[in-house]
């Protein structure tokens, strides 16, 4: 579909405010964060790697097998290279596109005609090639390895802050980013996106929630585990594990029926056990933790396909007392899935 719409597409990558982590797929070393540049999209042929001055020599170098790589030195050049380069239809990405830049195109581009193809660029992420599996994979595995050294390291007294940053500290020790880290104690695990504090201590015979997900060459992980910490008894904790079966329970009915061609609104139904779930069921991993395919949703009309990574998390939130989310990472096989 997108080359039906465009004859190259362009992606800005310039300073934090447009990034685009879709450079990723195309380009090697974590391009989107470490390089500054523009991204040439050419129907069979190689993508034009259009480097800002600064990092030429050196994006000349770690690019050359991915892309042919350029450079100007004034906005002439810029626009000389461009023309030469697109063709006559020019596709951007409008959810990584400011209104400044979108200005900027249409100076530098006049004469050709600009499209906005960010749906066919979000459609172009939804199926994973095996070398992006296998970084995902990577991700998960560095993920879940964090998450074992932190409960480790749980005790009384500790702060949601403090294990948060052990937790990125350590991924970084293992030559991994970190692209977002939840970390929730006591009544803190019913709150969805909950902040770490460095205020909020961790207490004997509570609940705990973990949201992490590592970074690796551009492509990130998703997985939240949910457990107690203390003893394993009283009221409190019969209560916390028996929510936590319901969403067990869930999770399980789900996997039953992740396979190619199943409709999402499918496995929403297996989520009733859990009364209202206030966010998806799941969403797409890739270059960013809530990638293509968009949230599995109640309403959602879209099946699943073979080739997509799926994070799903089923959960409970018991509003002022706690909170259960089980989240695991799964690639979507023709027969069933692969749990990452």
């Amino acid at each position: 579909m997108l080359w039906k719409k465009a004859d190259s597409v362009l992606l800005i990558n310039f300073r934090e405010y447009s990034k685009n982590p879709l450079v990723n797929k195309y380009l090697p070393n974590e391009a989107s964060e470490n390089y500054e540049g523009l991204l040439l999209l050419r129907k069979n042929k190689k993508p034009l790697w259009i480097s800002h001055p600064f990092n030429y020599k050196q994006a000349k170098k770690e690019f050359a097998t991915h892309a042919q790589v350029a450079t100007y030195n004034t906005r002439k050049e810029l626009q000389k290279l461009l023309k030469k380069n697109c063709g006559r239809i020019v596709g951007f990405d409008s959810s990584f596109t400011s209104v400044a830049w979108l200005k900027t195109l249409r100076k530098l581009l006049k004469g050709k005609k600009l499209v906005d193809v960010s749906v066919e660029l979000g459609e172009s992420r939804e199926i994973k090639e095996k070398n992006e599996v296998a970084k995902i994979v990577h991700a998960v595995k560095a993920t879940k390895e964090a998450l074992t050294q932190a409960k480790k390291t749980l005790k009384k007294g500790v702060s949601e802050k403090e294990v948060a940053n052990s937790i990125v500290d350590w991924l970084k020790r293992k030559g991994f980013g970190t692209d977002f880290c939840i970390v929730a104690f006591g009544e803190n695990t019913s709150h969805i996106h909950h902040a770490p504090s460095p205020a909020k201590k961790l207490s004997f015979n509570s609940p705990v929630l973990i949201d992490c997900g590592a970074k690796y060459k551009g492509y990130v992980a998703d997985i939240t585990q949910t457990f107690w910490f203390g003893e394993e008894k009283g009221k409190a904790y019969e209560e916390f594990e028996g929510e936590k079966e319901k969403v067990q329970k869930c999770l399980n009915a789900v996997e039953s029926k992740l396979k190619a061609e199943t409709p999402v609104k499918l496995l929403w139904k297996e989520t009733k056990v859990l009364g209202k779930m206030p966010h998806a069921l799941g969403h797409g991993i890739g270059v960013e933790g809530h990638d293509h395919p968009n949230g599995m949703g109640e309403n959602a009309k879209w099946k699943l396909k073979e080739g997509m990574v799926l994070a799903v998390e089923p959960a409970i939130y018991v509003e002022g007392k706690f909170g259960v989310r089980i989240e695991n990472d799964y690639l979507i096989t023709k027969k069933g899935f692969r749990k990452l």
